[in-house]
């Protein structure tokens, strides 16, 4: 009987449907096959569940939950994910993972074998959490509620769970300054870069950011100074059209408009360059920011373009799912060459990966703004919500995590000797691009501060070039100058009402001037020492 079920479970000729992924090891799967190659020694055998006879709905649901976590996770993760995953599948799951089958699976487990249901705790929340059928509510209930062994109550989700909680200040640094040099080097593209940032900056639904269009980058000035505004459409409101209505983000940081305007002209270009046109500013207004351009290729003209943007106007912004270009394709990419290790995921080896998922950063957003003292209106305001019933999780954290981040936001604790990666050099004769006048990086006042060693575009403004690693900063250059700039500009927006999540991208610019300020002063008495103080 096993055998026939096992013949069954295997079989390709009824499959239709398939799913190509790239695991951590860039090897290549598909979701609906039976075996997973991740790398070169580890795979994943679903004949295994064949003897579980679970409905057939579910198994390819739980591969469609398991295959973000074989592209973004080791194969040794991934691996221990499945195997935990058929345990509690053993205890009775046919179709669905209920409130029971948590509790009759603790069962089974002592005190020092808990932390294979705490080992993928995480995936079933996730799994739940995108909507992918599987997990009941009240299975999600009790696994939040549930207190295993080296795991305290009430973390799970929001504030504790490493793998799709909050970020930590920690990790938020590292990977802030991860993408920033990935997109430096070219690994990632200006599209993956203004997406990820529009994230974390904005704590936006990633299928808002899909919606936007150039007109909703907005630009006012008020007593001579220059504001960015933020148009956000809302997404998930009952009975609402596309680009129904809209949430307005005031003040939205400079850097973040910057990278995002550049995003928009380059879509803007594609479609010019399509159809062999010079679009007019009405025209630029309505093109997504965050073009499909598979989709624009099918058509023969911009009059088509803009018939099917009146019919399916979706159709022509990015797809959340399917084959490039998408969102999870896109997460799936930053996963794979995403590098960074969290020490908060303890593993036999050493420490697990960073987990990449657009609601982590969504989490971190509310979460900052609540350690932080934002009330409960505010958050859910910043976050686009109807109502205060969904912002409890992340204002419910406790003394111990608030220390935590008094200790992560105190200025003498930031590890500044990561915030500078570029290379001090004694004059302008010794920068690489020296006769090039274009490499010349000015402050606001229009005073040279050092050399741009990068050959070609940059979407960074000013302020970020100290910590790109293609900076060459001036010994002599007024970098003083430019740190009072930068902290007066970040205590200005504080002032208006900007969380710390916000600021951050300035605090580590701030961090990264104070590191050339000190390398600065170590180089001039070295120079002193030698005798040759003003070379």
């Amino acid at each position: 009987m096993v055998a026939k079920a096992k013949k069954l479970h295997g079989s390709k000729s009824a499959r239709t449907k398939s799913d190509k992924r790239y695991s951590k090891a860039n090897y290549e799967f598909d979701v609906y096959d039976d075996l997973w190659q991740l790398d070169a020694n580890k795979s994943l055998n679903f004949d295994l569940l064949a003897p579980l006879n679970l409905d057939p709905k579910f198994e390819i649901n739980f591969k469609l939950a398991l295959a973000d976590y074989a592209s973004e996770f080791s194969s040794s993760y991934a691996l221990n994910i499945f195997m935990f995953s058929r345990l509690l599948f053993a205890i009775g799951v046919s179709d669905a993972v209920r409130e029971q089958h948590i509790v009759n699976f603790k069962a089974t487990l002592t005190k020092s074998t808990e932390y294979k249901l705490g080992y993928i705790r995480a995936f079933l929340l996730d799994w739940h959490d995108k909507e992918i059928k599987g997990v009941d509510k009240k299975a999600v209930e009790l696994l939040n509620s549930l207190k295993l062994s080296g795991n305290e109550k009430g973390k799970a989700v929001a504030l504790g769970c490493p793998f799709s909680g909050a970020y930590s200040f920690e990790e938020q640094t590292a990977f802030i300054n991860w993408y920033v040099d990935a997109f430096t080097e070219k690994l990632i593209s200006l599209t993956d870069y203004a997406f990820i940032m529009a994230l974390q900056q904005t704590g936006a639904r990633p299928v808002q950011l899909t919606y936007l269009y150039y007109g909703d980058l907005i630009t006012r000035i008020e007593e001579g100074v220059e504001h960015f505004d933020l148009q956000l459409p809302n997404a998930k409101k009952r009975d609402e059209h596309f680009r129904g209505s809209f949430q307005l983000k005031k003040d939205t940081g400079e850097d973040l408009m910057l990278v995002l305007t550049t995003q928009a002209n380059q879509s803007i270009k594609a479609v010019e360059t399509q159809f062999d046109i010079k679009l007019k500013s009405s025209q630029k207004n309505q093109i997504p920011i965050f073009l499909n351009t598979r989709e624009m290729s099918k058509l023969a003209s911009f009059d088509e373009f803009e018939q099917l943007q009146q019919k399916t106007p979706d159709l022509l912004c990015i797809r959340m799912k399917g084959a490039n270009p998408s969102i999870g394709e896109m997460i799936r990419r930053l996963s794979r060459l995403c590098p960074l290790k969290t020490t908060r995921i303890k593993l036999d080896d050493g420490f697990g990966d960073l987990h990449i998922n657009p609601r982590r950063f969504r989490y971190t957003h509310a979460t900052n703004m609540a350690m932080l003292g934002a009330s409960d209106y505010a958050i859910a305001e910043e976050l686009g919500q109807s109502d205060t019933q969904q912002v409890k999780v992340y204002t419910e954290f406790n003394e111990e995590m608030a220390d935590r981040i008094d200790e992560a936001l105190a200025s003498d604790l930031t590890p500044l000797a990561q915030a500078f990666s570029g290379t001090l050099i004694d004059s302008e004769k010794d920068a690489i691009r020296a006769n090039d006048p274009r490499s010349r990086i000015n402050n606001n006042d229009g005073n040279p501060v050092g050399n741009c060693g990068k050959f070609g575009f940059c979407a960074n403004g000013t302020i970020h070039c100290y910590t790109c690693n293609k900076f060459q900063p001036w010994l002599n250059a007024p970098h003083a100058e430019v740190l009072k700039s930068v902290i007066s500009e970040r205590d200005r927006k504080r002032k208006m009402g900007a969380s710390e999540f916000v600021l951050q991208g300035h605090n580590r610019s701030i961090n990264a001037i104070k590191v050339v300020i000190q390398k600065c002063h170590v180089r001039r008495q070295e120079l002193e020492k030698e005798g040759a103080l003003n070379v």
